[in-house]
């Protein structure tokens, strides 16, 4: 069967948001990515605002609507593939926990893992049934991040000292800066083990809800030809009429919050919280545009395909080569480049990958870590 080019090029794609996010916690800092003195500046200030307004949220949840999408492929509407699945979803998380503890801490892979097997009690329920819990996960999730926010800024409005005042850098900041490639093994896996369990609270409902959404779409080939050009166009005009201006503004809010003289945590949470949960809208514009892209002018977005078809290698690739650019043990960039620099970075990396995987698929017919992978799921 010919494989389809809509999701390996939404993938592809997909793997440069993800990279223009991590990055800014690869090369700035581990747990606080572009925040403080490095928004200082038109052009950081710039950056930072590019970045929390059409990276931040947006690509996470793309990726993750690709995962349940790409689970139609695995099952096949077959009962006796679940089995198969399992299999995968354990390898994934095999290779998520050695990726955050040799390479990156925000690892998203043992996460895709994990949720992988609670969707497996979904894949053979209605569409009406996948719909409903599809809702309520995002509106439960989107009422807790919501009542977080508000208190958040209740308390700080009526508390007589600012909220988080007291900042203390991670081991890993250090280690990064001076320490040795072994040393930095520790403080990743502590910084991971707290990442994930506020991922999982602030953003683990919606990357659910993204990946019921997937599995349901898959069932109608949402992105096979040929498309409804009337659905596909009202998703473009509700996600940048509607999801860009909230996007927008919050990311503005959250720059001049950072360049003030006194910043507001609360404010600074609110914008993120905000840009969470409006960022399906601006993550189903860019779904729309590729998809409209792919069937009227395929060239334009076609070479991205090869990293998508390689999503696995080319993202802990990333990983391997931020480690090498900003580790002491590497090149020891890391608190050394601007904010802009960085960013600039993240998409000359992203560009390397994707032609580097064209190069690879000429050749081969899979990537070397989906190769492994396919290999990993026979032996278990």
């Amino acid at each position: 069967m010919q494989r389809e080019i809509t999701p390996d090029v939404l993938r592809g794609f997909s793997l440069l948001g993800i990279l223009a996010v991590n990055i800014q916690f690869m090369g700035l800092s581990s747990d606080e990515g572009a925040r403080g003195e490095w928004t200082n500046g038109f052009a950081n200030g710039l950056a930072t605002f590019l970045i929390a307004a059409f990276f931040t949220g947006k690509f996470y949840l793309l990726f993750s609507f690709l995962f349940g999408y790409s689970s139609s492929y695995i099952i096949k509407n077959d009962k006796a593939n679940r089995g198969r699945w399992i299999k995968r979803c354990f390898t994934l998380m095999a290779f998520g926990a050695i990726h955050f503890t040799f390479l990156w801490h925000g690892d998203i892979i043992f996460l895709y893992g994990l949720f992988g097997l609670i969707l497996l009690a979904f894949m053979f329920r209605s569409d009406r049934v996948i719909k409903i819990w599809t809702r309520i996960i995002y509106g439960v999730s989107g009422l807790f991040i919501t009542i977080i926010t508000s208190i958040l800024l209740l308390a700080e409005q009526y508390s007589n000292e600012p909220i988080n005042s007291g900042y203390i850098e991670p081991s890993l900041d250090e280690v990064m800066r001076n320490g040795t490639y072994l040393e930095s093994i520790a403080p990743r896996v502590e910084l991971w083990s707290l990442g994930l369990i506020t991922g999982i609270f602030l953003q683990g409902g919606m990357a659910f809800a993204a990946f019921l959404l997937g599995l349901r779409l898959a069932r109608s080939n949402f992105l096979s030809a040929p498309i409804d050009e009337v659905q596909n166009s009202r998703m473009i005009k509700i996600g940048f009429l509607i999801g860009l201006p909230i996007q927008v503004i919050a990311a503005f809010l959250m720059v001049l919050n950072e360049q003030a003289d006194e910043t507001s945590e609360a404010l600074y949470l609110a914008t993120l919280f905000i840009g969470f949960i409006s960022a399906p809208l601006l993550s189903m514009a860019y779904v729309g545009v590729i998809r409209k892209l792919v069937f009227i002018r395929p060239k334009v977005v076609s070479w991205m395909a090869s990293a998508g078809r390689m999503s696995l290698t080319n993202y802990i690739s990333q990983s391997v080569l931020t480690s090498i650019i900003f580790g002491s043990w590497g090149f020891g960039l890391f608190q050394e480049l601007p904010t802009w620099v960085v960013l600039i970075l993240a998409l000359g990396i992203w560009l390397t990958l994707v032609y580097l995987s064209s190069l690879w698929l000429k050749i081969y017919r899979q990537g070397p870590l989906e190769k492994l992978m396919h290999i990993s799921r026979k032996m278990v």
